[in-house]
């Protein structure tokens, strides 16, 4: 009667150890896998000391086909570097996906980043999977929250879950650590909506023109030296206040898909900005697809906008500088314009009577203006490039004007 085969992922009976001729003793164990039987062996200068090693050995392996080997002992940052691998092999994952992950899994090596910013690497990184314990992952995401940084907390949360994941699959966890971690608590927002920011574009506007002739402004002192101070931040204001797209939108723009002259003056939003890193210095490319399928639009373009666009392309025309892509706002050396770098010269713009503005600020304002408008979320929604939901729950901000009921509540209170 023959054998039955031993089951796929399970070991055989240890054998006893062994004294060996230099004094040392082995223990030795078979694997069986999907390829076939293999012998695992530790030694040890006691039978009790191999024993001991060969069971370690025998909890912490594990068979892995056509990726790294992961185990009890695999550093967090080595699991989030198999999770990086998992997602540039899934489609559904674009590339900016991807190197929003990156992003907040490693410390930039740019020199002009802050090396102290909480990222994974430098945070919990250095923790073995056995030592990611679900207590241990809630009191890095509670001192993310403590510190004011709620939106990377989540941020890590997610990126954890997946990386845990990974490990639960390959049976180096039983169970995902995460789903042990507390849940954000909801914040209750201030209910003033966001009046204060629909009244403020026009001030604003008027601020950032003071503060692009060089004058000062309210926590920006006058210029007095280096680069001059860049016009271009007038202009893209205008076009994201008349568009209500997003910034990475903005500077994808290209000016061979506008009309500024014709009778409807319009732009199609057909791209967004990636940050891409690993390739040579890296850097911003255009990604020729918009962030998702409702972003593909033909927008139509106020007059302040088109004014805006007008003199961009007046400007691109008399400096002569390098625009081999034909965008609408490019770098000073004809590349896609940094985000980031636009970020800060907006910091430096809004001062600090508007500290509070951010570019969303008034994407956000275009969403509320628009469906107030016209009492139609779906209209701000196709503005902006969202779904309704989206809309609703993230940019139409001020509260709504309830139908007329006067007349009911007036009868009630006399009692006709």
């Amino acid at each position: 009667m023959s054998r039955l085969p031993k089951p796929i992922g399970t070991f055989g009976k240890p054998s006893e150890p062994k004294k060996q001729k230099n004094g040392t003793f082995r223990a030795t164990v078979r694997y069986y896998g999907a390829t076939g039987a293999k012998q695992i062996a530790r030694f040890g200068d006691s039978a009790d000391e191999a024993r001991n090693k060969l069971a370690e050995a025998m909890r912490d392996y594990q068979e892995v086909h056509g990726g790294a080997r992961i185990t009890r002992n695999t550093k967090l940052i080595d699991l989030a570097a198999e999770l990086l691998i998992e997602l540039a092999n899934d489609d559904s994952y674009t590339e900016g996906n991807i190197e929003d992950y990156r992003r907040e899994i490693y410390v930039s090596t740019d020199k002009r980043a802050n090396p102290s910013t909480i990222k994974i690497e430098n945070s919990v990184g250095h923790l073995q999977v056995w030592q990611a314990t679900p207590g241990e992952l809630d009191r890095h995401l509670k001192r993310l929250v403590a510190l004011k940084l709620r939106r990377k907390a989540k941020q890590h949360k997610i990126i954890l879950r997946a990386m845990m994941a990974i490990a639960v699959r390959h049976g180096a966890l039983d169970t995902n650590p995460i789903d042990g971690v507390a849940a954000f608590t909801r914040r209750k927002n201030q209910a003033r909506g966001k009046v204060k920011d629909q009244r403020a574009l026009p001030a604003f506007r008027a601020q950032v023109r003071t503060w692009a002739r060089g004058e000062a402004i309210p926590g920006t002192p006058a210029y007095r030296s280096g680069p001059k101070r860049d016009w271009t931040l007038v202009w893209v204001i205008d076009v994201i206040t008349g568009t209500g797209m997003r910034p990475h939108e903005t500077f994808a723009l290209l000016l061979d898909e506008m009309d500024v002259s014709a009778t409807d003056p319009y732009l199609d939003v057909t791209g967004t900005l990636i940050e891409v890193r690993g390739k040579g210095r890296g850097g911003w490319e255009r990604k020729p697809v918009p962030k998702t399928d409702n972003s593909w639009r033909r927008i139509l373009l106020p007059p302040h906008s088109v004014e805006a666009i007008t003199d961009t392309v007046a400007d691109l025309e008399a400096s002569g500088r390098p625009n081999p892509m034909r965008l609408l706002f490019p770098s000073r050396v004809g590349t896609p314009r940094s985000p980031t770098n636009f970020g800060r010269i907006w910091r430096a713009a809004r001062g600090t009577d508007f500290e509070w503005v951010t570019p969303r600020t008034f994407r956000r304002g275009a969403g509320t203006e628009v469906d107030h408008a016209y009492d139609d979320p779906s209209r701000a929604a196709r503005q902006l490039g969202n779904t309704e939901a989206v809309a609703r729950k993230h940019y139409i901000d001020i509260p709504e004007t309830v139908p007329d009921n006067r007349d009911v509540l007036e009868r009630w209170a006399r009692g006709w």
